[in-house]
């Protein structure tokens, strides 16, 4: 889906601000081109995903992207029914904690073999990339979220800082720590940063009638 929305330039061309012809593209830096880009972009501008890309989590890109294309995904998708977004901190921690207010999606004691970290295969850290979807089946929350608190950490639309300049993000991530995988932990870029450990979930709301 995201591919698609990369390829649909009708919409870029109305991107505030302007984004270009390499805008969103999940990159190495904050600046979306083409040297930058993990994407790649034949001639006639349609871009592809490269190889093993295919089942993994979309990664690399700004809060700013995944804003854009939440609002893409209603205008495609949501018609009259759902809108797009990203969850709020408290949306998030609730999916993650459940009824019962697990400190992991699991329960309350950690075990790194459970989702996707930087401790959960011994020996691998070097060389450890981001994985597809669903490979640690214990990384599940009561309500049947998956991989919440390892795999990417996770855009929210929560603002934070003194005027709001940053963006909270949630949840554990296959290069992280121990400490990012509780729900209760929460970290705050700025909504223009790109890293590789990055991500977003979407969250669909009912169009109120």
């Amino acid at each position: 889906m995201y591919l698609e929305y990369l390829n649909d330039r009708e919409w870029h061309k109305h991107c505030n601000p302007p984004c270009g012809d390499w805008g969103h593209v999940p990159r190495k830096a904050p600046d979306a081109m083409e040297q930058t880009a993990y994407w790649t972009r034949d001639a006639s501008g349609k871009f592809s995903l490269p190889p093993g890309w295919d089942d993994w989590p979309v990664i690399a890109i700004s809060w700013n992207d995944a804003t854009d294309y939440c609002k893409w995904l209603t205008q495609r998708v949501g018609g009259t029914e759902w809108t797009f977004a990203l969850p709020e901190e408290d949306e998030w921690e609730k999916a993650a904690r459940g009824p019962d207010g697990r400190g992991y999606p699991w329960g309350d004691d950690f075990d790194s073999s459970f989702c996707a970290m930087v401790d959960s295969r011994p020996g691998e850290q070097e060389t450890r990339n981001p994985e597809p979807f669903g490979l640690f089946p214990l990384d599940e929350s009561a309500y049947g979220v998956r991989d919440l608190a390892g795999g990417v950490q996770e855009w929210t639309a929560t603002k934070s800082g003194s005027g709001g300049q940053w963006r909270l993000m949630k949840g554990g991530a296959w290069g992280g720590g121990a400490a990012f995988c509780r729900v209760g932990f929460r970290d705050a870029y700025d909504p223009w940063l790109v890293l590789v450990n990055d991500g977003f979930r979407v969250c669909a709301r009912r169009t109120p009638r």
